[in-house]
C-alpha cells in the first residue's frame, strides 16, 4: 500500500500505535474513578482482601466461609458483611454542600449490617438495598439483613425501614422491630 507523501510524517509504527491505544483504554489514561470508601476490617477470605483498599461504585464485595468485611464510606457510614456475602455498591453519592445523599446496594447473598454516618444528617437522602427476597427503603440508617432460620430477616436497629416485595410491605419504625420473609425455593414460582 502506498501512502501519500503528505501522510508519511503522520505514520505511527504498529507497536507505538498499540501502546497508545492500550494507554488510552487503561485506567491510567483516564481520570481514576473516585473512591466512595475504604476497606477498614478484613477477617478470612474476602474480596477486596486488604484493609486500606479503596472501594468504588460498581465494586463487588465478597466474603467466604467464616469471613467478615467492613467498608467505611466517605461519610463514615459502615457496611459490614457476614460470611458468604455478595454485595455490589451500585451507587454512593454523598454531597454535604447540597445536603443530599444516595446509596444503592444490591445484596445477592449473605448477611449485612449498615450503620449510617453523616448521611443521617442530610435533608435529602435515599438509601435502598435490593435483595433477592425484598427491597429495603431505609429512612434511618442502622439495620441488619440476611438469611436466618431458613428465611430472610430484617432487623431495625435505629431509624425507620420499609421492607417490600411482591407479597406486600411492612414498615419497621421502632428499634428492635424486625420481619422475616420466606426464601424462594428452587423449582417453585411465585404466583402472579
Amino acid at each position: 500500500m502506498r501512502v501519500p507523501s503528505s501522510f508519511k510524517g503522520l505514520m505511527i509504527p504498529p507497536l507505538r500505535f498499540l501502546a497508545i491505544v492500550l494507554f488510552v483504554a487503561s485506567p491510567l489514561g483516564t481520570a481514576a474513578a473516585q473512591s466512595v470508601g475504604t476497606v477498614t476490617k478484613v477477617q478470612g477470605s474476602t474480596t477486596p482482601a486488604a484493609t486500606g483498599t479503596p472501594v468504588h461504585m460498581n465494586d463487588r464485595l465478597r466474603t467466604g466461609a467464616n469471613a467478615r468485611l467492613e467498608v467505611t464510606f466517605n461519610d463514615n457510614s459502615k457496611l459490614t458483611l457476614g460470611e458468604n456475602a455478595n454485595v455490589v455498591i451500585d451507587r454512593f453519592v454523598y454531597n454535604p454542600k447540597k445536603s443530599s445523599a444516595q446509596v444503592v446496594l444490591s445484596s445477592t447473598q449473605g448477611a449485612m449490617r449498615f450503620a449510617g454516618g453523616k448521611i443521617e444528617q442530610m435533608n435529602q437522602k435515599n438509601i435502598v438495598v435490593n435483595t433477592p427476597s425484598a427491597a429495603l427503603a431505609v429512612r434511618g440508617t442502622h439495620f441488619w439483613a440476611g438469611p436466618i432460620d431458613g428465611q430472610y430477616g430484617v432487623l431495625l436497629l435505629k431509624g425507620r425501614l420499609n421492607v417490600s416485595n411482591q407479597a406486600g410491605a411492612v414498615t419497621l419504625s421502632r428499634s428492635g422491630q424486625g420481619t422475616d420473609i420466606p426464601l424462594r425455593r428452587s423449582g417453585r414460582r411465585a404466583q402472579r
